[in-house]
């Protein structure tokens, strides 16, 4: 198992410095559980932290096999964290990751990571301060916060890096300090370039999770697109490019609501 040295002590104090441990932890506040992987969280004194722990069914292993087939288990979250910091983005604090392979191939594997503490995900950071109607002051802060959350999404991509799970809740704001924080990076990926694919997907996400807010323009949207491109002017290129994200957007609509529509039928059930 790989842990962070500045971490080394604190989990020795609390017997969680082995892998088995971390594995049979049984401890904390459980967030989230399904077939794949589950997250608790574990309060170590006055500090917090998660586990995420990634199962792997015998159909993914085999899966996993295939060269094209993108990772999206613990080791890919950790090297994503480590990546991302080196390029001087903001992330979570990789604490501790490990992994159990048969034949070479994953059956479990598990990161250990700290609190943001004071920060707060965008999906009820925007809502709880920009709620129409706004003053001068907040229109420009809103503004604001759209042009940074732009340049991210811009940075990001101009380095090869496509998150496949770029939603507003996977997007942290601190105040103190006006920081933007990329979590739950498991299946980023790295490429020379990213692929207009790619693009599409993480700028539709990012576009669906806004306008279920309630609180975007359409002005809100061809801002953030110009602080996107860098440019006063849009070219014909991110025209279609803008184009083809709004009907990603619309597919995502579609397959949310056909998943919902499964959910309460199995419900009824």
């Amino acid at each position: 198992m790989l842990i962070n040295k500045d971490y080394l002590d604190l989990l020795k104090e609390n017997g969680l410095d082995a892998f088995e441990a971390l594995r049979n932890f049984n401890g904390g506040f459980l967030l989230k559980r399904n077939k794949f992987r589950s997250v608790n969280r574990i309060e170590l004194g006055s500090r917090v932290f998660y586990l995420k722990r990634h199962f792997w069914p015998c159909r993914e292993r085999l899966r996993s096999i295939n060269p094209l087939q993108r990772k999206e288990d613990a080791r890919n979250e950790w090297n994503s964290m480590l990546l991302l910091h080196s390029l001087g983005f903001n992330t979570m604090t990789p604490v501790a990751f490990g992994e159990i392979k048969s034949v070479s191939l994953p059956v479990f594997s598990l990161t250990l990571t700290e609190n943001l503490y004071g920060a707060e995900k965008l999906e009820t950071f925007f809502p709880k301060h920009f709620r129409p109607p706004l003053s001068d002051q907040k229109i420009r802060d809103k503004r604001a916060y759209i042009e940074k959350l732009a340049v991210l999404s811009r940075d990001l991509h101009n380095n090869g890096l496509n998150h496949q799970d770029f939603y507003l809740g996977h997007i942290l704001v601190r105040q103190e300090d006006d920081k933007l924080f990329i979590i739950d990076v498991q299946r980023m990926h790295k490429n020379r370039a990213i692929s207009p694919h790619d693009r599409i997907k993480d700028l539709a996400q990012l576009t669906y999770s806004a306008g279920g807010l309630g609180i975007f323009t359409k002005t809100d949207l061809l801002r953030f697109f110009h602080a996107y491109a860098g440019s006063v002017t849009l070219t014909l290129g991110f025209k279609k490019l803008a184009k083809s994200i709004l009907l990603k957007v619309k597919k995502i609509a579609r397959h949310d609501a056909n998943l919902q529509r499964r959910k309460k039928r199995h419900q009824i059930k």
